[in-house]
């Protein structure tokens, strides 16, 4: 068996603390005792006043950014605004003076004049139309004249007319004229042709102008007015041995 050893010291320290706790108890029991039990507990006081404010800590470091929030919906668009009234029209500029005259092509142009427009002298009830034989003398002498109206554009220039017919054997006598009239003036050709009697023209032919006055040719509606005269013969064996079927005017439009 192990000695114990326990050292002066150590022993006197262990007395000491037993006689410590030893008193305590003592005293408590003693307290007990006089004091009898707690009574209940007393209001509590008013709060006292607030310490200072302590110094402010240090701030800590920023927090990671937040992720974006949803995009919020459209709003509504708003009301058109009211159309501005429209301005008046300015008026209209005059009209500029007119340019000098181009140097253009001439416009050509033609009419025809049917044997059903020519017209006898009254003395005379001996012509025939026919839509066969056209126009003949049924005459017993050559026919003086007959006269047809011709219609034409104002500011035109006729530049050829031409005259068809028929004749039986070449040997009749044909007159065509294109003449103007007016106020103060009779008549004046503006151009002419004969058909002589032995020409050689067997049948159906034409003849054109070979006589012509340009200085007449332009046609002036206000002024005068247009015809045609023709003469043709008679046979006394057959009035359909001479007729007359159309005239052609050709014309052309200044440039």
């Amino acid at each position: 068996m192990a000695a114990v050893s326990i050292t002066m010291g150590k022993f006197i320290a262990g007395i000491v603390i037993a006689i410590l706790a030893a008193s305590a108890i003592s005293v408590g029991l003693t307290a007990t005792l006089i004091l009898g039990p707690q009574g209940p507990e007393g209001p509590k006081g008013d709060t006292g006043p607030q310490g200072p404010k302590g110094e402010t800590g240090e701030t800590g470091p920023t927090g990671p950014a937040g992720a974006a929030g949803a995009t919020g919906p459209a709003g509504s668009t708003g009301a058109t605004g009211a159309a501005g009234a429209t301005g008046a029209t300015g008026a209209t500029g005059a009209t500029g003076p007119q340019g000098p005259r181009g140097y253009g092509v001439p416009q050509k142009g033609n009419i025809t004049v049917s044997f059903s427009s020519f017209v006898p002298p009254s003395s005379n009830t001996t012509v025939y139309y026919s839509y066969i034989n056209g126009l003949t003398n049924g005459g017993t002498s050559n026919l003086t004249y007959c006269y047809a109206p011709l219609q034409l554009p104002h500011g035109a220039t006729i530049t050829n007319a031409t005259f068809y017919f028929y004749d039986q054997n070449g040997d009749g006598l044909f007159l065509f004229d294109v003449i103007r009239g007016n106020a103060t003036t009779t008549w004046e050709e503006i151009g002419f042709v004969w058909k002589y009697s032995g020409s050689g023209t067997t049948g159906f032919g034409n003849v054109s102008l070979n006589t012509y006055y340009p200085a007449r040719a332009t046609v002036d509606n206000n002024n005068c007015h247009y015809f045609i005269l023709m003469r043709f013969p008679h046979s006394p064996i057959d009035s359909s041995y001479y007729r007359f079927y159309y005239a052609l005017i050709e014309y052309q439009y200044p440039a």
